[in-house]
């Protein structure tokens, strides 16, 4: 009887290489919700306070705040959006380039929302829901007022705030999307303008008689110490 005793040793060498800088973009979507009854209320009070009012046939959430109702549910979806080519033709073209006209602003500002799943693609240029100048899959609301730029916070923001009153967008919400649209429809076709950016969030269902408030917060990253920024 013998014994065998056997062993081996491998030495590997990987290379690898350190952590790529990136610029960041981000998303955060924001809903928030009122039902019927607190619509109607809201209405009323308003109404009876003869308070000036860009848009009569929507309660902004600032008006809703300022009467202290609150909203029977809000929802954050984080990180959830894509600036499609067309955007960034607008925004690169204000560095160096064709300026976008017109100019996001109080009056050519949109946030669209649409019943479409299909994942964001950079190639899109309106909301996949959007069927055309009758769609009733998609509804594009003008802004209520001009979007905001903060460029003190790290990294800066842009924000759209939009609000859909009690006859409008009364389906799924699953994507959204912002264009420099002139007025309310259906369509990016119809008073359309440039579409800049497209996300997929699940929001629920809006009814007949609620009003809805929709918030992008687009945040501009840039490389960082570490290599990102969140």
């Amino acid at each position: 009887m013998s014994e065998q005793a056997t062993g081996s040793e491998r030495l590997a060498v990987r290379v690898s290489s350190p952590p790529a800088d990136f610029g960041a973009v981000r998303t955060n979507f924001f809903v928030r919700r009122w039902d019927a009854d607190a619509t109607r209320w809201a209405a009323m009070r308003l109404a009876d306070m003869h308070r000036p009012r860009k848009d009569p046939k929507a309660i902004t959430g600032a008006e809703f705040d300022f009467l202290k109702v609150a909203p029977y549910s809000e929802t954050l979806d984080e990180d959830c959006n894509l600036i499609v080519q067309n955007g960034w033709i607008a925004l690169l073209g204000g560095v160096a380039g064709t300026t976008m006209a017109p100019k996001f602003s109080a009056t050519n500002a949109r946030i669209g929302v649409g019943t479409s799943v299909t994942a964001a693609a950079y190639t899109q240029t309106t909301l996949v829901g959007d069927t055309g100048a009758a769609s009733t899959t998609s509804y594009f609301k003008l802004c209520s007022g001009a979007p905001t730029i903060a460029t003190g916070s790290t990294p800066p923001t842009l924000t759209f705030s939009a609000a859909f009153g009690t006859a409008v967008a009364n389906f799924a919400w699953q994507e959204f999307g912002s264009d420099a649209g002139t007025a309310d429809s259906v369509s990016n076709a119809t008073t359309g303008g440039t579409f800049f950016n497209r996300g997929v969030s699940s929001q629920g269902t809006k009814a007949s008689g609620q009003t809805w408030t929709a918030t992008e917060t687009i945040s501009f990253g840039y490389p960082s110490g570490s290599g990102t920024v969140s």
